[in-house]
């Protein structure tokens, strides 16, 4: 399994790079796309062409997450490909309506969900965030990877991510500027609650924070870092 980097900013991002997108290839050379954000299509053709995505995976509805799944829904009709797999949150239905009649084959994700492709077992949880959003746990090689997505809940983050050996975390809140209101745990939190044997990639960055994001995160573990292509 290798897991490549295409964009791994929150909210928005920098010239020439993008909001959260990972590309998964598996040890057969399947392509499974994690969350399809801002700029993401464009990025992830440094990579891959658009027609060997064999999958998509939108953890939710949020446009740093999911705002390119509508420009794959142009492109896959423009360039004739069969239909791509896509598998997102049910609700807000309003944007599942937006590809109902695209050329997608859509599966609703729920924490009932798990499919193998190749040699990656998928898995999925709740994760507390104003919309509907799922963690993603994959299990390959005898090692279990969680990508907790956006969540605001400290225990959930302890219960989704226990037993991982690697975990991409939601990273764009500093302690300093944390509120109880705020829809994501902030990096210390992140940092104190996953487990303590586990890479902790940080991920969904605040532009312009990325140094002061990293150094909060090595004050509570030393294996911490910026998320980066990694392979398994």
């Amino acid at each position: 399994m290798r897991f490549k980097v295409v964009g791994k900013y929150g909210r928005y991002a920098p010239y020439l790079q993008a909001t959260n997108c990972y590309i998964i290839e598996t040890d057969n050379g399947k392509n499974i796309v994690l969350d399809l954000g801002s700029g993401a299509l464009c990025g992830l053709q440094k990579y891959i062409d658009i027609s060997q995505i064999d999958a998509v995976i939108v953890t939710h509805l949020h446009f740093d997450h999911a705002c390119d799944l509508g420009v794959l829904a142009y492109s896959v009709g423009f360039l004739g490909l069969d239909n791509i797999k896509v598998y997102m949150p049910k609700t807000p239905e309003i944007f599942n309506e937006c590809y109902s009649s695209s050329k997608f084959d859509i599966t609703i994700i729920d924490e009932t969900l798990q499919f193998e492709i190749d040699n990656i077992t998928f898995n999925f949880a709740v994760s507390p965030h104003p919309v509907e959003t799922y963690s993603v746990i994959m299990t390959t090689n005898n090692k279990k990877i969680v990508y907790t997505s956006d969540c605001q809940d400290i225990e959930t983050i302890k219960k989704n991510t226990a037993g991982a050996d690697i975990v991409i975390g939601d990273a764009c809140v500093l302690d300093k500027d944390y509120k109880n209101t705020s829809p994501h745990i902030s990096v210390k939190a992140l940092s104190e609650n996953v487990p303590k044997n586990c890479k902790l990639y940080l991920s969904h960055l605040t532009f312009g924070e990325e140094d002061d994001i990293l150094k909060e995160a090595r004050e509570y573990r030393s294996n911490a870092d910026i998320v980066d292509n990694f392979e398994l």
